[in-house]
């Protein structure tokens, strides 16, 4: 005598989908091979979670996390970069990831450096670029070792436009390049490419698209960031891989006050058609955003919370705040996603490389993944996976932010602030989203990947040392 089938499936869900487009009776159980840690970090994770540390681990995560929750960023201004980026004097480049000689650096990186060179006249040709490097005189940071962000790339030098936030309730200030228009939108800042075109592009930038802009900014007292943002969420973004929404409320923002500028017609009508035309052009508002928030973290004493994580295609990093600026470091992840042609395999992609994922750090991209099952359905992800993920990525933060309701939740808010603690005691790391590199140069697809584990024993290791548990 035949019996009904009652199934239940433990692990991928593809398995649970295909039973009930059968219409099995079935019960999808999400698991994950436990990750192993030693009984030595066992005995560290015991020790910050109970007792006198853990209780000011807890009052530090919860400041930490509030100061995020509680930002007010707002776009104030158009700076040269050489006037608003920590520490970025004449000779000095910025690169995306954590630190790294120009010998291990990625091609994009090196060549990013040389264009750097051609750019601001400190070389006249390649090989003098070359020379100008190895001498010693060119110092290569961290964009995230400053107050800016490294994009791609994140080729950044003194002479670079640069997009200026500022949160008005901690004080601090970030800046971030603005996309390079419709033509050369990853030119030199996210590619690290040179030409006579991208650079003129640069110069036509700062000196005739932008200044209408920095003007209507500073006319209107800065434009509020975090309501684009909240509402942008609610429309299908998560505000990394996706800024449809975010982009069409930017404009709807500006567009008067732009009209209204004492400038000549045909500079407003050039800045507004670069506004207009330049895809996901709210992106660098929203990484603004995020650096801001997360400057007003960094040493805070006793927080085991994330400030930054970025890849230069060779290591990925991360920084604890309440370990300041110092690096924990792996080998960068390869990102698994979706190609923009069929031509493209791994083979021709390079291990992660960026800084955007610095937004993950409050709470948007690779969390947010329930508000935009638009980008989840580019990876093969449903709606149910989507919101899965984001359920996942609440087990390791420290709270919830109340600006980020979000429908496919039933309006439950966004976790934020993400707890080393609890990515080691739970065995899950964060998941980010982003773009997928050429390792000749471009953007050949989008995807996601998980940082690493080891940066988290190593922060850990480090974190235990300090505090003497």
């Amino acid at each position: 005598m035949s019996k009904k089938l009652r199934i239940v499936n433990i692990g991928i869900s593809s398995f649970y989908d295909a039973l009930t487009s059968q219409e099995c009776e079935a019960v999808q159980i999400d698991w994950h091979p436990p990750v192993k840690i030693s009984d030595e970090m066992i005995q560290m994770l015991d020790a910050t979670m109970e007792g006198e540390l853990a209780d000011k681990i807890d009052a530090a995560n919860e400041e930490a996390a509030d100061l995020i929750i509680q930002a007010d960023p707002a776009w104030v201004d158009i700076l040269p970069a050489g006037e608003v980026v920590e520490g970025l004097d004449d000779y000095t480049v910025t690169h995306s990831g954590p630190p790294i000689a120009f010998e291990d650096m990625v091609m994009l990186h090196q060549r990013g450096m040389v264009s750097a060179c051609l750019f601001e006249g400190w070389a006249k040709t390649e090989e003098e670029a070359l020379e100008l490097i190895h001498s010693g005189k060119i110092k290569m940071i961290s964009a995230l070792d400053t107050n800016t962000v490294g994009a791609g790339t994140g080729i950044i030098t003194k002479n670079v436009a640069m997009i200026v936030t500022k949160d008005r309730n901690s004080g601090k200030v970030a800046a971030t390049f603005p996309a390079e228009g419709i033509v050369y939108q990853g030119g030199f800042c996210g590619w690290g490419l040179y030409s006579e075109g991208i650079a003129e592009n640069l110069r036509n930038m700062r000196e005739y698209i932008l200044p209408p802009m920095a003007e209507m900014v500073r006319k209107r007292g800065g434009l509020a960031t975090k309501p684009i943002l909240a509402e942008s969420m609610n429309m299908g973004d998560e505000n990394h891989t996706r800024q449809s929404a975010a982009d069409l409320l930017f404009e709807h923002q500006i567009t008067l006050d732009m009209m209204q500028l004492d400038y000549p017609k045909e500079q407003v009508f050039a800045s507004m058609k670069y506004i207009i035309e330049t895809p996901r052009f709210f992106h660098c508002f929203g990484q603004g955003a995020s650096r801001a928030a997360m400057l007003g973290n960094v040493g805070r004493e006793y927080s085991t919370m994330v400030t930054a994580v970025c890849g230069n295609g060779v290591e990925f990093g991360i920084k604890i705040a309440a370990m300041g600026d110092e690096w924990f470091t792996a080998p960068a992840p390869m990102m698994e996603g979706k190609y923009t042609s069929t031509k493209y395999t791994i083979d021709d992609q390079i291990p992660w490389c960026g800084d955007s994922c610095v937004v993950e750090c409050a709470g948007l991209g690779g969390l947010a993944a329930a508000a935009s099952p638009i980008v989840c359905n580019l990876r093969g992800m449903k709606l149910k996976d989507a919101i899965a993920q984001t359920r996942e990525m609440e087990k390791i933060c420290i709270k919830k932010n109340y600006n980020y309701p979000i429908p496919n939740l039933d309006f439950d808010f966004l976790p934020v602030g993400i707890d080393m603690r609890k990515v080691l005691k739970t065995g899950i790391s964060p998941i980010i989203h982003g773009g997928m590199f050429n390792k000749e140069g471009g953007l050949i697809g989008a995807g996601m990947a998980r940082i690493p584990m080891e940066c988290f024993e190593k922060a850990m290791r480090a974190f235990v040392a300090k505090y003497g548990a």
